[in-house]
C-alpha cells in the first residue's frame, strides 16, 4: 500500500486537485490510501496512521512545510526502531525548495508515479538543529524575521505576501548577534545551514550543497548596510553572493551557535519557526538518514 499524504491548504488550495491527479496516477500500479491533514503540523499524526496501516511508500502532496513535518515524523519513527518507507514529493507549495535539490519530477504526476512504481531508492542526509531535523535548510536572522512578520495580519497572500514582507524586513531588521563555532561574536544579517542548495523560493544560498555528501554548508552573511542588502540578496538569487566580502561559507558536519547576551534565539527549519532551547545551539548532519524514491 502507498500512503498519499495531502496538505489541502498548500499552494493556496492548489494541493487538492494535484492530490486527485496524483492518486489516479499512483492507483494505476498500486493500492493507494489517502491521509489528509486537518491543520498545521498534523502531518506527524497522519504519518503515524500511515505507518500503522503498513504503508510501503509515502508520497507527500504539499509544500516544504508538509515535507518538513512528514520528515520529522519519519525520522522519529526510525529513531524508535520502526521500519519507515521511502519518501516522494509531489510539489504543491509556494517555494518548493527541497524538490529543487531532490531532482525528481515532482511537478509531473505521471512521471512521479512511474518513478514510485519503479521502486528504486537512494538515501539522503538530514540536518539537525537543536532537536529538530530538517531536510532542506535551517536559518537564523533575516529569514526568521520575515517569517515572524508574516504571522501578522496582512492583505497580501502567497508569494506577494513574502515579497512585500521581505522588502519591509530589509529596511527594518536590525541584525542578529551570533557566535558560530570559535569565531568572534558578530552581527549577522543571516546564517543558513543548507542541506539543499535553494532557499527562500529563489535564492541559490548554497550552490555546492548536496543532499547526500554527509555535510551541511554553513553560509554566513555578516552585517551589511541597509542600502546594500538588496544587492547582496540579488547576488544570492544567482548564486554569486559567496564572493561578497560580507559572506563566508564552509562545509562541515557539526556547528555550535551562541546568541548575544539577552537575545532570545529563534530559528526556522524548512520554513517552520521554532524557539531555540537555552544555551548553545547545536547543528549537525545525519548522514543517509532518509530513503527517497529516485
Amino acid at each position: 500500500m502507498l500512503a498519499l499524504l495531502v496538505n489541502p491548504a498548500a499552494g493556496q488550495g492548489r494541493a487538492a486537485p494535484r492530490a486527485d491527479a496524483m492518486e489516479r496516477a499512483l492507483s494505476a500500479g498500486a493500492t493507494v490510501r489517502r491521509f489528509t491533514t486537518t491543520g498545521r503540523g498534523d502531518e506527524a499524526a497522519q504519518v503515524a496512521r500511515a505507518l500503522d496501516a503498513g504503508a510501503q511508500g509515502l508520497v507527500v502532496v504539499g509544500g516544504d512545510g508538509a515535507v518538513h513535518h512528514a520528515t520529522r515524523a519519519l525520522h522519529g519513527a526510525a529513531h524508535q526502531g520502526q521500519t519507515v518507507p521511502p519518501l516522494a514529493v509531489c510539489a504543491a507549495g509556494t517555494g518548493n525548495d527541497f524538490v529543487k535539490s531532490l531532482g525528481t519530477p515532482s511537478h509531473d504526476v505521471a512521471a512521479l508515479a512511474a518513478l514510485v512504481h519503479r521502486g528504486r531508492t537512494r538515501r539522503i542526509d538530514l540536518g539537525l538543529i537543536g532537536r529538530v531535523p530538517f531536510c532542506n535548510a535551517a536559518g537564523l536572522g533575516f529569514d526568521v524575521d520575515v517569517l515572524t512578520r508574516m504571522q501578522r495580519p496582512s492583505p497580501w497572500r502567497g508569494t506577494a505576501a513574502y515579497v512585500v514582507t521581505a522588502l519591509t524586513a530589509l529596511r527594518g531588521f536590525r541584525g542578529l548577534d551570533l557566535q558560530v563555532d570559535a569565531a568572534a561574536m558578530a552581527r549577522h544579517l543571516m546564517v543558513v545551514f543548507a542541506n539543499g542548495h535553494v532557499f527562500g523560493g529563489a535564492f541559490r544560498i548554497a550552490p555546492s550543497a548536496r543532499l547526500d555528501d554527509g555535510q551541511l554548508q554553513c553560509v554566513r552573511i555578516g552585517e551589511v548596510a541597509r542600502w546594500q542588502r538588496p544587492a547582496v540578496l540579488g547576488l544570492a538569487v544567482l548564486g554569486r553572493h559567496l564572493q561578497h566580502p560580507a559572506v563566508t561559507s564552509r562545509k562541515g558536519t557539526t556547528f555550535e551557535l551562541r546568541a548575544g547576551q539577552d537575545t532570545p534565539l529563534r530559528f526556522e527549519a524548512d520554513g517552520e519557526l521554532y524557539d531555540a532551547p537555552a544555551g548553545p545551539l547545536q547543528v549537525s548532519v545525519l548522514p543517509a538518514a532518509l530513503a527517497v524514491y529516485c
